[in-house]
This record gives C-alpha cells, structure tokens and sequence, in this order.
C-alpha cells in the first residue's frame, strides 16, 4: 500500500511533466496561420473567462506575470483578435475584451482542443476527471494561500 506521504509526492511531481505534455500537444490543434501559440491560448482564455475578465485573471490563469502578458496582448491588438480597455471602476485595471476573428479564432480553437482532451481522457470516468479538477484546483489555492499570493480574480490582502 502506498503511504501519504509517497502520495503527495507522486501528485506534486507530476505536475510539470503532465503540464509539459499537455502543453506540448494541446499546441499541436492550437496552431492558427500568423499567431502564435501563445497568443492562441490567451484568446482562447478570454473566450472563457467571459468579455471584460481583468488582464492580472487572464496572466494567472495562463501561470504567467501580468507585465509579461503586455506584449502578447499588444500583438492580439494588433491582430484585431482582443481589445483592451480601461476598468470603469478603476483605471489603473486593464479589462480585455474580444473582439471578432478573436471570437471565431477561440471557437475553432476550442473545438480543436476538446476533441482532444475527448480522445487523450476518453476512458477517464467522469467522477475521476471531477476529483482530479477538485484536487488540483484546491492545491493551487493552498499553495496560493501559503505564498501569501492571491487567488485568480482577488486583490492582494494589502490591497486598499
């Protein structure tokens, strides 16, 4: 029987090596002609975060820093895939909206890769798929909570 310990171990290992590869093959159905991986997926992000999600949302959700996430969303600008805007309650909260091709861009794509995760999870019972998700959703909070870090969508504890 395994332990507890040799559990958590197992489950915190894993993580990177399945990110990796999910990664790495989610990018072979995210493959749209002139856009970047990258940006696919920040598209992709916005369509389901909802028109208006907060850029900091957005950066967290795709694990990277907000200031990082500036010139990808320049190029989506450009690109006339998302737009950004100014929160109306606070200015200094940048708001990123789609716009168009963004739309018909995040929906091809999300066909794309949900028939992927059908194909790589199929034999995967739904009741496990929702454990997982429970559990992975829980550690990133935890985590979050023990860095001192806030959670997707929430200001920083010192925030006034």
């Amino acid at each position: 029987m395994t332990s507890r310990s040799d559990a958590l171990y197992a489950l915190t290992n894993a993580l990177q090596p399945v990110r990796r590869a999910w990664q790495h093959v989610a990018g072979t159905v995210l493959i749209a002609p002139g856009v970047s991986q990258a940006l696919t997926r920040s598209v992709l992000l916005v369509a389901r975060l909802g028109d208006g999600a907060q850029q900091s949302v957005l950066a967290d959700e795709m694990g990277a820093h907000p200031a990082t996430l500036v010139r990808l969303l320049d190029q989506a600008e450009q690109l006339q895939l998302l737009e950004r805007r100014n929160s109306p309650t606070n200015r200094r909260i940048k708001t990123i909206y789609l716009q168009a091709e963004g739309r018909r861009l995040a929906a091809q794509m999300e066909r794309a890769v949900g028939m992927l995760r059908e194909t790589l999870l199929a034999d995967i019972p739904l009741a496990d798929l929702e454990t997982a998700t429970r559990v992975l959703r829980a550690l990133g909070d935890r985590a979050r909570d023990h860095a001192g870090e806030p959670h997707a969508g929430q200001p920083p504890a010192n925030a006034k």
